[in-house]
């Protein structure tokens, strides 16, 4: 879970004062789930100041998420605790947004009476008619359309976060796929592409902030523009934006490998503040598993993908999810998935158990795999990841590379978290006000997940007589 939380970004550019109300998000889930918690932040910045506790708040917001069910009880458990502040407070609201408020609609207050407001991911643009409704008649409000016509607002309104290094923007929602295990087509609706005038105005907007690096979100960006003669395609508009002045880094998640187009691939080797990243979901190893999956490629036709993405941009970082044990998995096919892993080589894996959603095709099949069998196969395949995922990152040891310093890190004040442009975590010893800068540092030593870095010798010298700078020690997850 992440909160968004009060800084003087929001409370000090438009002279907050002490009559506004506090408001609390806490965010459950996918990047998308954070972008929207980020839009209702700007949203109500004019009548709502960001609380840093939930007990300080007027409103309360859960923005949830239910692609898994561990997920979805979390959200349960949370708003749960929260029902001791109602009581405490009567004129508190508390809203349920997101996923598991579309799935579940109204029988949420059934669930959790002391709730006021459920509204799914289409809602967010109209949350403060919702709020202003619920205040008025004290009654439970639920707004849970997928009209096909809504479109991501854009927010000319400041970002929550003090000095933003990154920032997402959504170009597009909803999918058309219909993963017979995904409840994403029945919670977000089918797909609708935003207009590229609003991204672009959104992305000058953020980098005016200080952004120095932008993720295009969508849950298949590859099918922006699909169908509608008026947009570009995906490629045209990474161009684009890869045009906008002072934009240092572009990224985009997630992929579908179906729609993946070379036009696509051409342009991690043609746009130069592209990064060398790209999330491509393959799911199974097995054609036979994601055809049950309804993928609609086989698992030759990923490897040719990953092969010319490699010939086209040989220094390109890859990450992909798996879903272990779905329904008619057999040894067979589990075992063709971890010589895709061996084949391929992933930098990172995520890597889960499947669980039936409401909703879905797979739910109902038949020869579910035993829960025992699915914990020793997710095992057996992290295991694996973690041995070649700490060869990949062993590789940069000894190598100087480009960082973006994102921050400090929260276990260590003395430590920055910065990033590679293949989306690598690095440690590196620093001041915070190194935060928003990138760096050259050399990679000195590789654990399972991170990286531990210094500053090259040019930039230390500079550096350090700018700054101060003085630490070598290593904070990474050791090996």
């Amino acid at each position: 879970m992440k909160a968004i939380t009060a800084s003087p970004y929001i409370e000090s550019p438009r002279g907050l004062s002490s009559s506004k109300g506090r408001l609390y998000i806490a965010t459950f889930g996918c990047q998308m789930n954070e972008y929207d918690s980020q839009q209702m932040a700007q949203i109500l910045s004019r009548d709502y100041q960001l609380a840093t506790r939930p007990e300080d708040a007027d409103v309360i917001i859960v923005n949830t998420c239910s692609i898994r069910e561990k997920a979805e009880n979390k959200v349960y458990s949370l708003v749960g605790r929260f029902r001791r502040l109602k009581e405490e407070k009567p004129d508190l609201i508390i809203g349920i947004g997101g996923c598991v408020a579309q799935q579940q609609g109204k029988s949420l207050f059934q669930k959790a009476p002391y709730v006021d407001i459920v509204f799914g991911p289409q809602g967010v643009a109209h949350l403060p008619n919702l709020l202003r409704e619920a205040k008025k008649g004290r009654k439970p409000v639920c707004f849970t359309s997928q009209d096909r016509d809504y479109n991501i607002p854009f927010v000319n309104a400041p970002l929550p976060e003090k000095n933003p290094t990154r920032a997402f923007v959504t170009i597009m929602q909803g999918c058309n796929n219909f993963c017979t295990y995904c409840v994403v087509p029945y919670v977000r609706g089918r797909e609708v592409s935003r207009p590229a005038e609003d991204i672009l105005s959104e992305i000058r907007m953020v980098i005016q902030q200080g952004v120095k690096e932008i993720t295009l979100l969508g849950q298949n960006v590859n099918s922006y523009g699909k169908g509608t003669s008026s947009l570009p395609s995906f490629a045209e508009l990474l161009k684009d934006c890869s045009r906008v002045p002072g934009l240092e880094r572009l990224r985009f998640t997630t992929s579908h490998p179906k729609d993946l187009t070379r036009d696509v691939m051409k342009c991690f080797r043609d746009l130069p503040n592209l990064c060398e990243h790209l999330h491509l979901p393959v799911q199974s190893g097995s054609t036979s598993v994601l055809k049950h999956m309804n993928r609609r490629y086989t698992r030759d036709d990923y490897l040719r993908l990953i092969d010319e993405l490699r010939m086209l941009c040989p220094e390109i970082t890859l990450t992909t999810d798996l879903i272990v044990g779905f329904p008619g998995e057999t040894e067979k096919d589990f075992q063709q998935t971890i010589s895709l892993l061996e084949r391929v080589q992933f930098d990172q894996i995520f890597a889960f158990k499947y669980s039936p959603r409401p909703f879905t095709r797979a739910a109902g099949f038949s020869s579910q795999v035993p829960e025992d069998v699915k914990s020793r196969r997710l095992t057996e395949v992290l295991a694996l990841q973690n041995e070649i995922g700490l060869r990949r990152y062993q590789s940069l040891e000894g190598k100087t590379m480009e960082v973006l310093v994102e921050g400090p890190n929260k276990t260590r004040p003395d430590e920055l978290i910065a990033r590679t442009r293949g989306n690598h975590v690095v440690n590196i010893p620093g001041p915070d006000s190194l935060t928003g800068h990138l760096v050259q540092v050399t990679v000195e030593k590789a654990c399972y997940h991170s990286l531990r870095g210094k500053l090259t010798s040019e930039d230390e010298s500079d550096m350090r007589e700018k700054y101060g700078i003085d630490s070598n020690v290593c904070t990474c997850d050791n090996p």
